[in-house]
């Protein structure tokens, strides 16, 4: 299978073999674990993300327990300066244009993947380099596997997909997480996803997964976009900007979840 990439800071349009472009999950797994269904995945992740996965890694997902699968959502506002959102419980907040919601799904009792994503609720104006980012404590992650994909629906139904692999060109790594710069995709669309999914190791429930989307609300580079440490003083408590980079995004609330059976 190839999966196609569209480099929007060049323009240029590169084929990979689907299981180069967004990894292969590294763990080893001990024991059984009945397989995922698509019906059980689609509770977590948005349809055209799946869709859009490359076989290698749909295979591995059908490895996780989706039974033991721990999800935390949060609908956030597209404001510049989210100042109050509305609690409707302590893991959900409603507002207006997006949603982020992080799942933690168990290979076995210490292995998981962690996956998150943004589904748009209302297609921005402003299209330009979004950086979306995970941050863990008391978790080892296994770089080799850290992937995104920028998913779309055209107005004419069709579908289309940007991917991102570790080590590439809009990725920046650090050893408590990662974050892709995503290129907002210019055509006229239905429907917009952004996802990133990693492996980690975690014993214990001491583990935790922070997520966060900051949007671009007005054009930015992808260098700076890139301008970034992972930090819990950062946007979301994920995303550190460089303070010349801060204003050039939304500072939109974060998402968590706790990494453990």
């Amino acid at each position: 299978m190839y999966f196609e990439s569209v480099g929007k800071e060049d323009g240029s349009t590169k084929k990979y073999v689907g299981g180069v472009l967004l990894g292969i999950l590294t763990f080893l797994i001990v024991g059984h674990v009945q397989a995922a269904t698509r019906e059980e995945l689609l509770k977590y992740i948005p349809e055209p993300v799946l869709d859009s996965l490359p076989e290698a890694t749909l295979k591995d997902y059908e490895r996780l327990d989706m039974s033991k699968a721990k999800s935390d959502e949060i609908t956030i506002n597209d404001s510049k300066y989210p100042t109050e959102l509305s609690p409707l419980s302590d893991d959900l907040w409603t507002t207006t244009y997006k949603k982020l919601k992080i799942t933690m799904a168990p290979y076995d009792s210490t292995t998981y993947a962690v996956m998150l994503d943004l589904t748009w609720l209302y297609i921005p104006a402003v299209r330009s380099y979004d950086v979306i980012a995970l941050r863990f404590e008391s978790a080892a992650m296994a770089k080799s596997s850290a992937t995104g994909v920028q998913s779309y629906v055209l107005s004419n139904g069709d579908e289309d997909a940007v991917g991102y692999s570790s080590g590439g060109t809009n990725m920046v790594m650090k050893d408590n997480g990662y974050g892709i710069s995503m290129n907002l995709v210019d055509n006229k669309l239905n429907n917009l996803f952004n996802h990133l999914s990693v492996n980690v190791a975690a014993s214990g429930s001491s583990g935790m997964a922070y997520g966060s989307y900051q949007h671009a609300v007005d054009n930015v580079s992808l260098t700076q976009s890139k301008n970034y440490n992972i930090s819990a003083a950062g946007m979301g408590r994920v995303i550190n900007f460089a303070q010349s980079v801060w204003d050039h995004y939304d500072n939109m609330q974060g998402v968590k979840v706790r990494l453990g059976l």
